[in-house]
């Protein structure tokens, strides 16, 4: 986790301005003079063009349909919590040279600082090359001067440095990344020294939404359309989901410039709970007549946080580090656990990778549905574990991860092709694991010898399963089909096995992966109950939910068979979001794409992240790649194609 930059007020302690904050309000009030607002322009100009419009039905018909517009009017009063957000942009990319004065629309959010607004990333595309920022909240008609309008609450600057947009969108910008569209950023105090929410009563409170809530009623959309000097009111209506991770809007009038307004839910007249903001669908899509929000899940809760503690914003992240699909053809196998010493502060996972050649290599989470890799300043390091080596690139045949041995850290369980099984006790970073049959490291715990039934072993997901508070429990998949559950694994081997199925063709032929997690939420100290995930040979995914109380009784079926699924290779459950639960699904696929798909719930895939894109051209079907390993162990290869 960042450090702070600087350490926030103790509560109820009161906000005071500086004199060098109120002169970059005075500043900010010179240079924004209702004649200068008046003059700018739209950041966005993708409202109102027909084009593909890619909404829902052929021809770009929006899917909403063409009947269920809500009208909207102006609000010549204003409205306290929203305004427009200005900027001038220093590399401007019009035709006409120079800096141009532009605008997107904004609203206050609420917070222990009384200084955060939010609007749309997509009006920013990165976090430095803009000046003049400031936000005038409450923006109205000039009662006194016809054709202009009146800031009543006074121009806020914002301060320098302090906005926050998801580094993934930094990276990939605004078609690839536009489910994080959204960017929070503080301003400073007006020139009367007053904070934001000070002047203008409380912010909108931030309010998430899982994929299943997108359909929501009681919606208010607003925004400043062209050079309206009123915002423009949409009330209450209704939205729905769109592509599973955006809200839908139907609403008359939002032209360009409303880019960045709220939806509100429950809007009063004056704030209301904040579920979206106009942008993610190509910039909030191609009509003024339908509107668009990214989805408000863990990864704006996660900008809001890093605002409200002012840690540093992200930096542009990719995929950078991870390395190309052609590499992670050759990752055989995953776990994930608790390893790396920064990762223990908080319990967030990492990741351990097994490869074709035996090198390990162990990955920390960054908790932003991705990794660390490489080594950099202030980072976590990626860390090789094993150099290559026979043992492991030919015997390891089963690797799972959890706390076997009591000690608050994370053990590596190996189940060998030769029937052993061994324990190495509390990996980190500093961990080596040995490379050779004569090498036995003081960690090493042999819990299965070889020639022992473990040979028969084909699956292994380790979690909290019923035996205690620690994730030391076992489900094991055997050849014949047969699954047993062990409680309560340690050092001293194996305890407590019950059947959960009895030998069956089903699970023996057709369950191809399993891995533990935390998809339902339903888990304590006190009531340990993980979920087994299953992705079938037909790409079906399912989830047994509460194995501890329920055996394998409670099936919810994630996704129906399907051919893309059926490419999936390698599957790791952990905690690399935000949130508190290991319900962040890691893929590898078998061109070697790379995935992770956060939050996934017990009937529901979670937002897809790609971690490695897919190689530029694909195999045809049933054709094998010479230098892709899984051909020589899951039969001919057909490689997965992409549905995006």
């Amino acid at each position: 986790m960042t450090e702070p930059t600087d350490v926030p007020l103790p509560p109820g302690q009161e906000l005071k301005a500086t004199p060098e904050e109120i002169a970059e309000a005075k500043a900010a009030e010179a240079y924004w003079t209702p004649e200068r607002i008046a003059d700018a322009v739209p950041v966005e100009t993708g409202k109102g063009e027909t084009g593909d419009g890619g909404e829902g039905g052929a021809g770009g018909a929006p899917s909403l349909g063409e009947t269920l517009h809500a009208a909207s009017a102006f609000d010549n009063r204003g409205v306290a919590t929203v305004g427009v957000f200005l900027l001038t942009e220093d590399d401007d990319p019009q035709p006409d040279p120079g800096s141009r004065d532009q605008f997107c629309s904004a609203s206050s959010v609420a917070s222990p600082t009384k200084s955060l607004i939010i609007t749309a990333a997509h009006c920013l595309n990165d976090n430095d090359r803009f000046k003049s920022l400031a936000f005038a909240p409450g923006w109205k008609p000039d009662p006194a001067r016809p054709g202009r309008g009146i800031a009543p609450y006074g121009i806020f600057p914002i301060k320098k440095g302090k906005v926050w947009i998801d580094g993934r969108y930094l990276a990939q910008g605004p078609a690839k990344a536009d489910d994080l569209d959204f960017a929070i950023l503080r301003a400073g105090p007006n020139s009367k020294g007053e904070f934001l929410e000070n002047a203008t009563g409380m912010g909108n409170e931030l309010t998430p939404l899982h994929s299943s809530q997108l359909a929501q009623g009681g919606v208010t959309l607003i925004g400043f359309p062209g050079g309206s000097k009123a915002p423009l009111v949409c009330p209450s209506t209704t939205t729905k989901g769109f592509d599973d991770r955006f809200l839908e809007i139907a609403c008359d009038g939002f032209a360009p410039g409303v880019s960045g307004g709220p939806f509100l839910r429950n809007f009063d007249g004056k704030r209301g709970a904040i579920i979206g903001v106009i942008g993610g669908y190509k910039t909030g899509g191609t009509r003024d007549d339908v509107s668009y929000s990214s989805q408000f899940d863990a990864d704006v809760v996660r900008l809001y946080n890093q605002a409200v503690n002012d840690y540093a914003p992200d930096t542009p992240k990719g995929a950078d580090g991870m390395g190309d699909a052609k590499l992670w053809r050759h990752a055989m196998a995953a776990t994930s656990g608790t390893f790396h010493a920064e990762s223990q502060k908080y319990g967030d996972s990492d990741l351990i990778v097994k490869w074709s050649d035996g090198e390990v290599t162990l990955y920390p989470g960054d908790q932003n549905q991705g990794f660390y890799t490489g080594c950099k300043a202030g980072q976590p390091c990626e860390v090789q574990l094993a150099k290559p080596n026979d043992l492991w690139g030919k015997y390891a045949d089963l690797v799972t991860a959890g706390d076997y041995t009591g000690s608050n850290a994370y053990d590596l369980l190996v189940k060998w092709s030769d029937g052993e099984v061994t324990i190495y006790k509390d990996i980190d970073q500093n961990s080596k694991l040995p490379t050779s049959s004569d090498q036995h490291p003081a960690n090493e715990i042999k819990v299965a010898q070889a020639g022992s039934v473990w040979k028969h072993a084909k699956g292994i997901a380790t979690g909290k399963y019923g035996g205690n508070k620690w994730p030391d429990d076992l489900i094991v998949r055997w050849v014949d089909g047969e699954v047993t559950k062990y409680t309560n694994v340690d050092g001293t081997g194996f305890h407590a096995e019950t059947q959960l199925l009895a030998k069956n063709s089903l699970w023996a032929n057709d369950a191809n992966l399993i891995t533990g997690g935390d998809f339902d939420g339903d888990t304590s100290d006190t009531n340990p109950n993980f979920d087994l995930f299953v992705k079938w040979s037909n790409g079906e995914l399912a989830i047994y939910q509460d194995i501890g109380t329920r055996g394998l009784g409670s099936k919810s079926t994630v996704l129906a068979a399907n051919s893309t699924w059926a490419h999936a290779r390698v599957v790791a459950a952990g905690e690399f979001g935000a949130n508190n639960w290991e319900d962040d699904l890691f893929v590898r696929w078998s061109d070697g794409e790379v995935s992770m798909y956060g939050n996934t719930q017990a009937d529901s895939l979670g937002r897809e992240y790609q971690l490695v894109p897919p190689p530029t051209g694909f195999a045809a079907p049933g054709a094998a790649q010479p230098d892709d390993p899984c051909a020589r162990v899951c039969g001919p290869e057909l490689y997965r194609r992409s549905t995006r």
